[in-house]
């Protein structure tokens, strides 16, 4: 990543539907809360995206907070435990990986990564795969940024 190619910010708009990303709201909740289309936050989840090169609303949210885009929320008192198994695919799901290219890149069956990403959000009580980037990092679980595209310039 180039310092010429990172953007400086997001649009005010598309930082509020990442936060919203970011907090576990779905593109209908976060219509509901700005108020605007789904289809008008997906045009702003598709543009942020491309701006910072994520792959997956998952993939927009860590490098959000990758480049200090989004602010984390404060770090969560107790820890959590979380199985080897399970810990193995936050990388994959930071990434903006899906079930079924997780399973290819781990060898296990898609009906297990689902199984396993499930047990995994139930354990950082985690509402989407988005949020389960935030808490992951709350839980000091995502120590590296892997980025699989390079960001495009706005």
């Amino acid at each position: 990543m180039s310092a010429d190619t990172v953007p400086t910010s997001f649009t005010r708009r598309e930082k509020q539907v990442v936060q919203g990303l970011a907090e576990g709201l779905t593109d209908h909740e976060i219509a509901r809360r700005l108020p605007i289309k789904t289809g008008t936050v997906r045009h702003y989840i598709t543009t942020a995206s491309r701006k910072v090169g994520a792959k997956g609303q998952a993939g927009l949210v860590e490098c959000s907070y990758a480049l200090g885009l989004l602010r984390l929320p404060a770090p969560e008192g107790r820890p959590v435990y979380v199985p080897p198994e399970l810990r193995e695919l936050i990388p994959l799901i930071v990434q903006g990986m899906s079930s079924t290219q997780i399973a290819i890149d781990t060898t296990r069956a898609p009906s297990h990564i689902r199984t396993d990403v499930k047990r995994l959000m139930q354990l950082l009580r985690a509402q989407t795969r988005p949020h389960l980037v935030t808490r992951a990092r709350q839980h000091g679980l995502v120590t590296a940024t892997p980025h699989a595209s390079a960001p495009v310039q706005t």
